[in-house]
């Protein structure tokens, strides 16, 4: 069925493919609201947004309309660390747990910041009950994760640390600059760029936020509530264990306002790819990230199947997520993070490009997006690459 969608922005003539795979996505491929930017040598060269933020109050998708990107929050927190390795603040190769020594207890002294922030750390999980009262105090939160015995020993394989690798960068961030991951991108990065991009919501906080909704057919039955990957991601059955569950979880403003630096954040598409265009020094201006350190950050450091799954994950190296076969990118040079539903935020440093797709309709969990992938695809052909299978 062809549903006509008025799509609003700009597009430099030269990706005007982009903007055809856009505006597809929404005659053909059922998307409900969406936003998608890509900056080329720090000039926004995309920027489109359309459909609805929200079915029930019929309210449009606007310019400035953020909405939850899930675990994209994981590389932007991985920015943040990364920019104080390229500082020299942070050494990736140092233990944890020499900025933060408390974390050395049950034998995780060792374990070093690179292979924490790449899911190698033991604890993916939290014992005990945990309520949002908890999750509003990120240093209590931070402790209980210090004195959480591992899983399996620090380094040795790597498990989806989908909550917990928020207290690891929100610590290891407050240890050396005072400020949690949160605190230290708003007033740091977000707004001095001018960045549409929370972690952590104001209770005054604006624009409204699009409300993601789960398709029937996407939905997943209950979880096994003692599979390693079902309590990661529940924290233990605070959300429920469905995607519904959680969706409606991080839906909520309550949820939002708290810091979970590698799960709730909110942005819109033209804040992530800008963000991901500093890190590379898009434009001319001082980048993010040193090369040196860019390069050694998308050193491999975990891939293959994780603890607790039967089928290989993504590929990660200092807590950016890397190509593969999910999420290939651009393909070799590229780095960046997706989030649950099918948010998605890199930059390839070879050809200087930052891309950002944002939506409110969850797609298909486990799957390289179509409609994701029909703007990357075009964005690909316009420049002249060939995205590899993984």
């Amino acid at each position: 069925m062809t549903v006509n969608i008025e799509i609003h922005g700009t597009v430099d003539p030269q990706f005007s493919a982009c903007l055809d795979a856009f505006r597809g996505n929404f005659r053909e491929g059922g998307e409900l609201g969406a936003a998608c930017a890509v900056y080329r040598d720090g000039e926004l060269v995309v920027d489109l947004w359309g459909g609805s933020a929200d079915s029930k109050s019929k309210a449009v998708w606007e310019p400035d309309t953020t909405v939850p990107v899930f675990s994209v929050t994981k590389g932007i927190s991985a920015l943040c660390i990364l920019s104080q390795v390229s500082a020299g603040v942070i050494d990736l190769d140092r233990p944890l747990a020499h900025y933060w020594p408390e974390f050395a207890v049950h034998g995780k002294g060792d374990i070093s910041v690179r292979r924490a922030l790449a899911h190698q750390a033991g604890v993916p999980l939290l014992s005990g009950k945990i309520t949002l009262e908890d999750l509003a105090d990120t240093a209590a939160m931070a402790a209980r994760l210090a004195n959480e015995p591992p899983l399996f020993e620090p380094g040795s394989t790597h498990a989806y640390h989908a909550v917990t690798i928020g207290w690891i960068t929100s610590e290891l961030m407050r240890r050396v600059t005072g400020q949690t991951v949160g605190s230290w991108f708003r007033s740091t990065l977000a707004e001095p760029l001018d960045l549409n991009i929370q972690i952590g919501r104001g209770a005054d906080a604006r624009p409204a936020v699009a409300v993601v909704e789960v398709p029937a057919e996407y939905d997943t039955p209950e979880l096994d509530p003692d599979l390693i990957p079902a309590r990661a991601i529940t924290l233990n059955g605070m959300f429920p264990a469905s995607l519904s569950g959680l969706v409606a979880g991080l839906n909520d403003p309550a949820m939002q306002r708290v810091e979970l630096a590698g799960a709730n954040g909110v942005a819109d598409a033209r804040s992530l790819s800008r963000l991901y265009s500093k890190a590379i020094g898009g434009g001319g201006e001082a980048p993010l990230l040193s090369d040196g350190t860019l390069r050694d950050a998308c050193e491999v450091v975990s891939a293959g199947t994780p603890l607790g799954q039967e089928f290989p994950g993504p590929t990660w190296g200092a807590g950016l997520m890397l190509p593969w076969a999910v999420q290939p990118m651009l393909g070799e040079g590229s780095f960046g993070h997706d989030g649950a539903g099918g948010s998605l935020a890199f930059a390839h440093a070879p050809s200087g490009v930052s891309f950002a797709y944002v939506r409110n309709r969850f797609g298909q969990p486990g799957v390289k997006d179509p409609l994701v992938y029909a703007v990357v695809d075009a964005l690909a052909q316009t420049l002249g690459l060939s995205i590899p299978d993984y």
